[in-house]
């Protein structure tokens, strides 16, 4: 089968994204099919990871920087609007309300009403998100490779959502079955609460090109459910899995004194993926930097020491700049105790960051702070793989133990190496070509045996 890849974030990009579409076109060849990718060539994010493809299957396009574009307009802009003096309030969680959705009045009054038009300003100008500016591009890029190589299949992968919006103009151009991969919410993520006509819009989008697509895979189960429900379309989860060549047996097995070591890799949300929890635990226990170190990876500086700074333990916390994904992995082999952070909200269940399952093939202990119950932690339940943080007092609970196993056989024991049994990528995405193959039809569906290049 000829399978078209719709992908953003695809290597060189450095994020967990490019890494999973990586791994999953490499999969999809390996198994007998031929796989092209259209992606972003130097999209905004971390660059250096090294690629799974012949780059002569990868097509990647310039794209139009409409959010630099939109910035300069809506400066113009906000001089011609009345009690319009201060900044322009972006879209993002921290500018979110904490209720996000909670009942009550939300009439802007007069003074609020210019930045309620220029957020919805905003909100119009970025539809369906910043990488709108791509999708001329990736059209064009479509279009210019099915002159001499028809797909059978297009798989569209998002965030970001424009991506979606290609794959169903490309689908219905091409007269191809289309797969809308959802790694993260669209119409109803709650991160990043939009105004009620700009979810409006999100919601009847969505739901046009799912309407059209021959099916959906997403990350989680509890999505999974949501969207079978409401669309009625075969679903398929897909993890992300983590790539076990990655894992080198002699830092898996080190034993090391000093201090417990902590590790998260990526980036957090305050207020809702935070540290707040393990910096209150550590202050209780009244530590310093010889009894436990922190290092966060890749996570902005702006997110961390204030909250070191509230509980007092700034001298047991290290931010480091981002590191490429192999080096991500590697301190993460390095940590004593790896950490986990989900929000604590019922709408998080399905929510699985990708790095849970390089966590688990490292074999460490997580530390989990999220939601009772959600995804994440009935991973970790069920496979014996760590604990989730109640409370505060519950984390320096845990912490004392495992300070304590420190302290008296210089290490923290690994995890069962059955820990990650089944989780690999190759593992994981064993079940989609099947999965693809009844989507897109029997006509669609043998393996390509010709030349590829």
């Amino acid at each position: 089968m000829k399978i078209l890849l719709i992908a953003w974030y695809f290597p060189p990009a450095n994020t967990i994204a490019a890494l999973r579409l990586s791994k999953l076109a490499a999969h999809l060849i390996a198994e007998g099919h031929d796989v092209r990718v259209i992606t972003a060539r130097n999209v905004r994010a971390p660059q250096g990871l090294a690629g799974d493809l012949d780059g002569a299957r990868v097509t990647a396009t310039p794209w139009i920087d409409v959010k630099g574009l939109s910035g300069r307009a809506m400066k113009a802009l906000k001089k011609r609007l009345p009690g319009s003096s201060g900044p322009a309030r972006a879209v993002s969680a921290e500018a979110a309300p904490s209720g996000h959705g909670a009942p009550g009045d939300t009439t802007p009054t007069a003074a609020e009403a210019p930045r309620t038009f220029r957020r919805t300003m905003r909100e119009l100008m970025f539809f369906p998100d910043f990488a709108m500016g791509w999708i001329p591009h990736a059209l064009r890029a479509g279009h210019a490779l099915a002159r001499d190589w028809q797909p059978d299949l297009v798989y569209a992968s998002g965030p970001p959502f424009s991506t979606l919006v290609i794959g169903w103009r490309l689908a219905r151009r091409l007269k191809a079955p289309l797969i809308t991969e959802f790694r993260d919410r669209w119409s109803d993520d709650p991160y990043y609460p939009p105004s009620a006509l700009r979810q409006w819009l999100d919601r009847k989008t969505e739901a046009r090109i799912v309407r059209d697509a021959a099916g959906v895979v997403t990350v989680s189960e509890p999505w999974a459910a949501a969207y079978r429900a409401r669309f009625g379309k075969p679903v398929h989860v897909l993890y992300n899995g983590y790539d076990p060549d990655r894992i080198d047996p002699a830092l898996a097995e080190r034993s090391t004194g000093g201090p417990l070591r902590i590790v998260y890799t990526g980036q957090i949300y305050p207020g809702r993926r935070d540290p707040s929890l393990l910096f209150d635990a550590i202050a209780r226990l009244g530590s310093d930097p010889a009894d436990i170190a922190v290092d966060f990876y890749g996570t902005q500086p702006a997110h961390v020491w204030p909250l070191a700074d509230r509980y007092g333990v700034r001298t047991c916390v290290r931010v480091h700049p981002p590191v490429l994904q192999p080096e991500a992995v590697r301190r993460q082999l390095e940590a004593d105790v790896l950490l986990l952070m989900q929000w604590q909200d019922p709408r998080e269940q399905g929510n699985v960051p990708g790095k849970l399952f390089e966590y688990l093939g490292a074999r460490r202990p997580i530390l989990l702070i999220g939601l009772e119950g959600g995804v994440p932690h009935s991973f970790i339940h069920s496979r014996g793989a760590g604990a989730l943080a109640r409370d505060p007092d519950h984390a320096a609970e845990l912490l004392r133990g495992w300070l304590a196993q420190k302290r008296e056989t210089g290490h923290v024991p690994l995890l069962p190496e059955d820990v990650a049994a089944g989780l690999t990528y190759s593992e994981q995405f064993a079940a989609l070509p099947g999965f693809l193959e009844s989507s897109a039809g029997s006509d669609a569906a043998a393996p390509h045996t010709g030349r590829t290049a």
